[in-house]
């Protein structure tokens, strides 16, 4: 065989081995694409059902997706959607969809913190107030446990309902000892050992024999 035919032979034997490895390391490079775009699909889905829910729940009174965001978010999945269908899906556009899901989840994160304490903070205040009368006091120690812990933690779906129903049952339990200004400002300085004979007041008295906590409730002056 003549050098030239034997250069002419290697040449092209070469060069189908680099299709080759290209082809596959362009079905990798996709393969990888695919699965980070099913992640940061799936990530950015659960930001927008929990901004949702938060607002159905009334933990915010406006939504936390407003429509710019909503925009870049889905000019950024309909690029990958077109990637997919036409076989060029790059980690790059990947890559930009989960940073536009990142931020907005980052921003609920701020959001998270202030709306559920303004939420839970009123009816949690009561039952730390009032939770050792109940009949369960355990109970509402526990609950006031998981209120801080699911305000201190991670927003989610679960957690927004976790809260909706920790929020509910604090308020069941008050709402038994028919608080009201006066009621409290007593229980605070019972609490603090500040209440005097004078805060005995008809009232109160009334209240403490309805409510059945004459023993329960011990009153140091």
């Amino acid at each position: 065989m003549l050098l030239t035919e034997t250069i002419k032979n290697c040449t092209s034997a070469i060069k189908k081995r680099r299709v080759t490895i290209e082809s596959k390391q362009h079905a990798e490079t996709y393969a990888k694409a695919l699965a980070q775009l099913a992640q940061a699909t799936e990530s950015i889905k659960d930001t927008i059902d929990c901004a949702a829910a938060m607002k159905e729940k009334g933990i915010v009174s406006t939504s936390l997706v407003d429509e710019p965001t909503r925009n870049e978010l889905l000019a950024c999945i309909d690029d990958c959607g077109n990637g997919v269908s036409e076989m060029r899906l790059t980690l790059e556009t990947v890559r930009l969809l989960k940073s536009k899901g990142d931020a907005v989840a980052a921003q609920i994160k701020i959001v998270w913190r202030d709306a559920t304490q303004k939420y839970s903070d009123g009816p949690k205040g009561y039952l730390s107030m009032i939770g050792g009368l109940s009949n369960d006091p355990k109970r509402a120690k526990d609950l006031t446990d998981s209120i801080t812990q699911t305000v201190a933690g991670n927003p989610s779906i679960k957690a927004v309902n976790s809260l909706v129903s920790y929020v509910a049952e604090a308020k069941q339990i008050t709402d038994q000892f028919s608080l009201n200004p006066e009621i409290e400002d007593f229980l605070k300085k019972v609490s603090s050992q500040r209440a005097t004979v004078l805060d005995l007041t008809p009232n109160v008295m009334t209240w403490l024999k309805e409510k059945n906590l004459n023993q329960k409730l011990k009153i140091r002056f």
